[in-house]
């Protein structure tokens, strides 16, 4: 019985991870055929980007109220709901020849991620023991890990031999199947409740979370007016400070911004924050630089980066064994360290193919070590009714940090590119001011952690 309790355990895990692991295998796919994209349907690689931001924003806005669906619905029926909605995109993305239905598609779809990605990371904290919940985490650690790779690899062998849509027609039987093993595994730990949804507050964050994402994108693309950008910070300064008044009073909150007091949890959420952001500044630059500086294929290029992504998934495993054997100290101090060395690595070395390859292996054990664990370390010390809560911040902050990642490191190369008035130089340019951008990262969320272990035992 026990036995058949941790097979479907880890099945609903597997299952749900999978939403979210398929929604990150097309939007990096997607990427990788954004030129062949804006020839197809003539428009600007600005508007084919909302493919992405469009997917974002909607995952993003929904992350936050986690908490709240999870008291209020059935796990299996959030499930049921994120399948219906990613299959849905998915099969009107796959049979689209026009772009505003194949965005309708991908917004589908960002409903599926905004949903799953809590709930995996929810059911892993709610149903796991607690001496095995690191391994557990690491487990569905892996299952998103992997994807970034298997992304742009996909992408590329779909533009080289098929049309398009085959990005998303291939996804439809693995969402059958997903759905199938969830049906089968998925299982209620926790009664629900029955609380009403605070619409005002959910109208006010959702406009926050929206106008944030779009301010952050637009300052580092650089892409509208200066009233614009303007506007935005004026929409979303107002939003979030009308949110956290409305939220004071509240009996059942959307979300407890309580835990913006724990000093402990800021510093780690800090910490997650910035690792993150510099593993999604690396997934950008490292095939980028290699495709425009180094003139690599992109069906190549995926192939190079692979060995990196196996590294981080299979230690991601791993490093949740060590958390659960030993403390959590050994695997998150020593990850945080790598990639400290990493940088300071990048710094001191010539770029070149095999160095990027070999820099981004490196940088991914150090993030496979540390990353999940950090945040399950920071979830473990809160109480068990703020847990669903804590996760949901994190969940967040992982999209919004991701958002940064890539614009912030796109906007160098950028900007680079354009001061040196070429391609090679300003690539190669940009390529040393975001390495030295991420080693004080680096520097950063190691003071962030020793800061909080310092707290912890004194107290």
């Amino acid at each position: 019985m026990h036995r058949e309790k941790g097979i479907k355990l880890l099945g609903s895990i597997i299952s749900i991870g999978l939403l979210s692991f398929l929604g990150i295998v097309v939007e990096t796919a997607l990427n990788i055929t954004f030129p062949l994209l804006t020839k197809t349907f003539s428009i600007s690689i600005s508007q084919v980007q909302w493919l992405t931001t469009g997917y974002m924003l909607v995952s993003t806005s929904l992350i936050p109220f986690g908490s709240f669906f999870l008291k209020r619905f059935r796990v299996i029926a959030l499930f049921r709901v994120a399948c219906l909605s990613f299959l849905l995109g998915t099969l009107i993305a796959s049979y689209s020849d026009s772009f505003s239905a194949v965005l309708i598609g991908r917004l589908c779809q960002g409903i599926a991620d905004g949903i799953a990605l809590p709930l995996m990371f929810s059911v892993i904290l709610n149903q796991v023991p607690q001496k095995k919940v690191g391994t557990f985490m690491g487990i569905g650690s892996l299952v998103i890990a992997f994807a970034p790779a298997v992304g742009p690899i996909y992408g590329g062998l779909i533009q080289e031999s098929l049309d398009w849509h085959f990005l998303f027609i291939i996804l439809v039987p693995f969402i059958i199947i997903t759905w199938v093993i969830g049906e089968l595994s998925i299982r209620q730990s926790q009664p629900t409740q029955y609380i009403t949804f605070d619409i005002v507050g959910g109208i006010l964050l959702m406009l926050f979370l929206t106008t944030t994402l779009i301010l952050i994108v637009d300052l580092t693309a650089n892409r509208s007016s200066l009233n614009f950008k303007v506007l935005l910070f004026v929409v979303a300064l107002f939003s979030g400070i009308s949110f956290v008044l409305n939220e004071k009073n509240k009996t059942n909150k959307l979300l407890e911004i309580a835990l913006f007091k724990n000093k402990q949890f800021i510093k780690l959420l800090g910490a997650f924050f910035l690792l993150q952001y510099s593993s999604l500044s690396m997934s950008y630059l490292i095939p980028n630089v290699l495709e425009m500086l180094f003139k690599q294929s992109p069906s190549l290029v995926g192939l190079l980066v692979l060995p990196a992504a196996v590294i981080d998934a299979l230690l991601s495993v791993v490093a949740g064994i060590i958390y659960d054997k030993t403390t959590p100290n050994l695997p998150i101090i020593s990850g945080c360290l790598i990639v400290l060395l990493t940088f300071l690595s990048a710094l001191l070395i010539n770029p070149s193919v095999p160095s990027l390859v070999v820099l981004y292996m490196l940088f991914m054990v150090g993030l496979s070590l540390s990353y999940s664990n950090i945040m399950t370390f920071s979830l473990s010390q809160l109480p068990t009714n703020l847990v669903n809560d804590g996760n949901a911040i994190y969940m967040t902050a992982q999209s919004y940090s991701g958002a940064m990642g890539i614009a912030v490191s796109a906007s160098i190369i950028s900007f680079t590119q354009k001061l040196q008035k070429g391609v090679a130089l300003g690539t190669k340019q940009g390529l040393e001011l975001n390495f030295f951008i991420l080693f004080l990262i680096a520097v950063i969320i190691l003071i962030l952690y020793f800061v909080t272990l310092k707290n912890t035992l004194r107290s």
